[in-house]
């Protein structure tokens, strides 16, 4: 393989790889609010714009990938998302704080939802993946622009 495909390939992932990171951060930070001095954030709106930023992002930056490795780099992000998600929910057990989440008190429903939650980061970052690609071929020239050509429509 040619070095510059691989360099690229990697620089992608790399990309992908970050926003998984962000996205899971900022849902974990919405979801436990009430530890935080100094952020408060609302978790439906974290999760809509988080997840739509970051897909739109990935969009723009994958535009010359054909739509299924956007598609493929949309499901890893969220993935990477959720799986921060549901570790920061199980952190005491995992850290041996508690011998199990029945000791942190009877919040069992709160951490369902919360885990819940952060399942819509799948769809919502997917549209936003494929509104990013769509934005990055209407926005490139004419001569960089993947669609049809206007003579055989």
């Amino acid at each position: 393989m040619d070095r510059e495909i691989v360099r690229r390939g990697l620089i992608e992932a790399v990309f992908v790889v970050l926003a998984g990171f962000s996205m899971g951060a900022l849902v974990v930070v919405a979801n436990f609010a009430e530890y935080g001095l100094w952020l408060s954030l609302d978790v439906g709106g974290t999760i809509i714009f988080v997840a739509l930023a970051a897909g739109i992002a990935i969009g723009l930056r994958l535009q010359d990938a054909e739509p299924q490795f956007l598609v493929l780099a949309g499901f890893v992000a969220s993935s990477i998302a959720i799986v921060i998600v549901v570790l920061s929910v199980y952190a005491p057990v995992f850290a041996g704080v508690v011998p199990s989440l029945e000791a942190l008190g009877p919040s069992d429903s709160a951490r369902a939802v919360i885990i819940f939650a952060s399942l819509f980061l799948i769809p919502i970052h997917l549209v936003g993946c494929v509104a990013g690609y769509a934005l990055a071929d209407f926005l490139a020239p004419e001569g960089f622009r993947r669609g049809r050509a206007p003579e055989r429509l």
